[in-house]
């Protein structure tokens, strides 16, 4: 399992976080009935939920809970996903498997809520809605669709006309959009830190600064070996995301790791009020991706991607700066103050994968971009799997990972499209 360099800036959000998780590194040898790799929300939500369900669960975290790409994020709370709608899903995988997954999706806000309500997580929760803005009339149109399948399926959505999308951003650079209710923001690292105390208050054993080195097998049972000492458990739970090292080769070499990059401007003070009034979340239909969102001290937090990483803590917060600055006159001229960034994991469709060995290995993969929400709904699918739930029963059914093809090119490579989807998002009509 791979960790993050110790020149990595730190999110704006750790600051913020009124709250921190410590826990001790393991030495020696453990006993559990799972061990989950990986301290971030999907991991510690899905030994949450093993422990709620009477399992004795040890979780490995590589560097410190919260300091992976999870509390990396942008904070928003979608119940979508990035390319597919109900019909698509539906067409990828038909009858029950799709609908299956479709109100997996649906619900996924509901499963955060739900966790931060249930356990008093103080990370400054807006559920005010996600707003989806329209940058071409043609957009505007596909989106307007999306809103009336989701709503068939259950979804508070609901198309949105392009006066209206000025009203509830502050610009009138968009051609219309359409918004999902049941969204929001969160400030990320205090709800992964939250999720941490949470899990610990099941019985969760946590040991931060522990990676897992290597797995294997030994009378029926995993080892799992970090630097001091090892785990032995009846099953195994990777949810390792970008940061999937060489534990499972087959899984790291089924996505593609993208750096997602992150600014956020100082507090705004009464400009604050005139942008996303109501406090929703953003992100438009761009395939080069632009969205944003406040904090609770009114700053803006928004962020993209970059073809050359060289020099990006200087260049990213300047590109960010400039595009926002197009959208809202009244911001100082270069906003954009603080930056870091987070690795997430992309597959070649944009769709999650969820993946069972019969010798107890699992795990789930593949955020593409909405890690918040989907963590959270995917962890008693995760947990489902590892109990040995039988797979027609599973939201998300088993797959063996499919390997992205001259995947060691691919993975360093990827980020050169982006000039190709900024073309495309420039010739869209």
């Amino acid at each position: 399992m791979t960790s993050w360099p110790s020149d990595t800036p730190s999110p704006l959000w750790m600051s913020l976080s009124r709250k921190r998780f410590e826990a001790a590194s393991l030495k020696g040898e453990a006993k559990a009935d799972v061990v989950i790799i990986g301290g971030g929300i999907s991991g510690l939500a899905t030994a949450l939920e093993l422990a709620r369900r009477g399992r004795r669960v040890i979780l490995l975290e590589a560097t410190r809970v919260g300091y992976g790409a999870s509390g990396r994020a942008n904070g928003q709370v979608i119940s979508a996903l990035t390319r597919h709608g109900p019909d698509a899903v539906r067409k990828a995988w038909p009858g029950e498997r799709g609908e299956r997954f479709i109100q997996l999706v649906k619900g996924a806000a509901d499963q955060l809520y739900d966790l931060l309500e249930r356990y008093g997580i103080d990370c400054d929760a807006r559920r005010n809605g996600w707003l989806q803005p329209a940058h071409s009339p043609g957009r505007a149109k596909r989106v307007s669709g999306l809103a009336a399948q989701w709503a068939v399926s259950g979804a508070e959505t609901g198309a949105l006309s392009a006066s209206q999308v000025a009203e509830r951003l502050g610009t009138d650079t968009y051609c219309g959009g359409w918004e999902h209710r049941r969204g929001g923001h969160i400030n990320p690292y205090a709800f992964t830190v939250g999720l941490a105390r949470a899990a610990a208050s099941e019985g969760v054993i946590i040991y931060e600064n522990s990676p897992a080195t290597r797995l294997s097998r030994k009378d029926g049972s995993w080892i799992v070996e970090t630097p001091q000492g090892r785990v032995v458990a009846d099953k195994v739970g990777l949810a390792t995301a970008a940061h999937t090292g060489d534990l499972w080769p087959e899984l790291r070499r089924s996505i593609v790791p993208v750096t997602s990059y992150q600014a956020a401007t100082d507090p705004l003070g009464p400009l604050a009020d005139k942008i996303l009034p109501n406090d929703e979340a953003s992100s438009d239909t761009r395939m080069d991706l632009r969205y944003f969102r406040k904090t609770r001290d009114g700053r803006l937090v928004s962020g993209g991607a970059l073809t050359f990483q060289i020099g990006a803590s200087r260049r990213l917060p300047a590109m960010v700066g400039k595009r926002l600055k197009e959208m809202f006159p009244a911001l100082p001229e270069n906003p954009m103050t603080s930056f870091w960034s987070g690795r997430i994991a992309m597959t070649v469709d944009r769709l999650p994968r969820l993946h069972r060995r019969g010798d107890g290995l699992c795990a789930w993969i593949g955020c593409n971009g909405r890690g918040l929400a989907l963590a959270c709904a995917m962890a008693p699918v995760l947990a489902d799997a590892i109990d040995g739930v039988a797979d027609e029963e599973l939201a998300l059914r088993p797959t063996a990972p499919p390997a992205v093809p001259f995947h060691a090119f691919v993975s360093r490579f990827a980020r050169l499209i982006l000039p190709w989807y900024r073309f495309k998002d420039s010739r869209e009509v």
